[in-house]
């Protein structure tokens, strides 16, 4: 091999293998000291895309488990209210039989007494049992807004101006309430003038705060009245000015929507949006005395023994209504242990492909480490092999 000065070959080749054992020690170490095979996609580009999407799915796995939890938790409470409930009506029925029976004629007062007591008592637990705001019990969304009424036309002529607060309403049509809700009829005398009876409403009898029952029909040619009609949230059209124009169709409100009832609620338990991975928990049934249909009394023999049939239906009810609430429950479990088997499966396979093998790892570090002290010293050894050219220049 030529001896020369410029280019010291061998200590370049020392260098470049000091270089990528240096790199082979760094990556073992970062691997140790971070317990994982694979920090960053460059490390392992297919297995970080796909331990990514493992631990994602985990995640949303573990977010369902709480959310199955959840559900749990809320039918359980709305089990325990019903069993209360339950409860009573068993005790009901001991009332009815004691109070259809001759023996028992002169106790008929205190029977009644403490029917009265359970019945108030199952309509306080129906309505007041809820899971973090949510009824159970009685079938209500608690969280509903009643809606507004419509706007619908009233054939016929008298309504045109503008909001001076001051005008007058004339309807030769019909204005009905379209549905079954109760509104509230708020009434301004503007004149002195008497209103006659037109239908089946006599409006010289309304007063302010007056109540009338849905489907009532409002009809009337005079003038001198303006009106709100006011059930939950429907619009406010008091004050506004009306004169006795030929032309254009009056316009009213209906009636504000009924209170909403409670749907069905839809627990997400899985990682993906779809069916498979959703359970429906069914709060649609009433469990209140009107619910249930539990009527009569015991002031008689006679009462308590129509009481006595009333009673076994209601509890027949009841008691189907529950087994969906316990079939529910145990879906729910069920679901619970197949995601926690799913998590565990999602972990091991993150784990398999992720996760440094700590024995290999000290083993290539090792090595490694041995390697970049061999390769000082023979880096070392090259830089000494260079001081052989001086001696031919002596």
């Amino acid at each position: 091999m030529a001896l020369v000065i410029q280019t010291n070959n061998a200590a370049v080749t020392a260098q470049k293998n000091i270089n990528t054992n240096t790199l082979g020690q760094n990556k073992a170490l970062n691997r140790l000291s971070s317990g994982f095979r694979i920090n960053s996609a460059a490390d392992d580009a297919a297995g970080f895309a796909i331990s990514s999407k493992l631990d994602a799915q985990g995640s949303r796995l573990k977010a369902a488990v709480q959310n199955a939890s959840q559900a749990t938790a809320l039918v359980k409470t709305a089990e325990a209210g019903v069993n209360e409930i339950q409860n009573m009506i068993v005790r009901l029925q001991t009332l009815a039989i004691q109070g259809a029976s001759a023996n028992n004629a002169g106790e008929l007062t205190q029977l009644d007494a403490e029917r009265s007591k359970l019945v108030s008592s199952i309509d306080k637990i129906a309505n007041s049992t809820n899971f973090n705001g949510t009824n159970l019990l009685n079938g209500i969304d608690a969280n509903s807004v009643v809606a507004n009424g419509t706007a619908a036309t009233v054939a016929g002529s008298g309504v045109a101006g503008t909001n001076t607060g001051n005008g007058t309403f004339a309807i030769s049509g019909t204005a009905t309430f379209s549905t079954a809700a109760t509104a509230t009829l708020t009434t301004t005398m503007t004149s002195a003038t008497a209103f006659g009876v037109v239908s089946d409403v006599d409006l010289t009898n309304i007063t302010t705060g007056a109540v009338v029952t849905a489907g009532t029909a409002l009809t009337t040619a005079n003038t001198g009245l303006t009106f709100t009609f006011t059930a939950g949230t429907t619009p406010d059209v008091s004050g506004d000015s009306y004169t006795n124009a030929t032309t254009a169709n009056g316009t009213a409100y209906t009636a504000a929507g009924t209170a909403a009832y409670a749907a069905a609620l839809i627990f997400q338990v899985g990682a993906e949006n779809n069916t498979n991975d959703q359970v429906t928990v069914n709060l649609q049934n009433k469990y209140t005395t009107v619910g249930l249909a539990i009527t009569g009394d015991l002031t008689s023999a006679t009462n308590a023994k129509a009481y006595i049939t009333t009673l076994k239906t209601s509890l027949d009810t009841l008691i189907t209504q529950r087994a969906d609430l316990g079939a529910t429950a145990n879906q729910l479990g069920f679901v619970q242990a197949n995601l926690a088997t799913s998590i565990e499966q999602v972990s091991a396979s993150v784990s398999s492909i992720r996760d440094a093998d700590i024995a290999a790892e000290i083993a290539n570090f090792t090595k490694s480490q041995i390697l970049v002290q061999a390769g000082t010293a023979m880096l070392a050894q090259a830089n000494q092999a260079s001081k052989n050219v001086l001696r031919l220049f002596q």
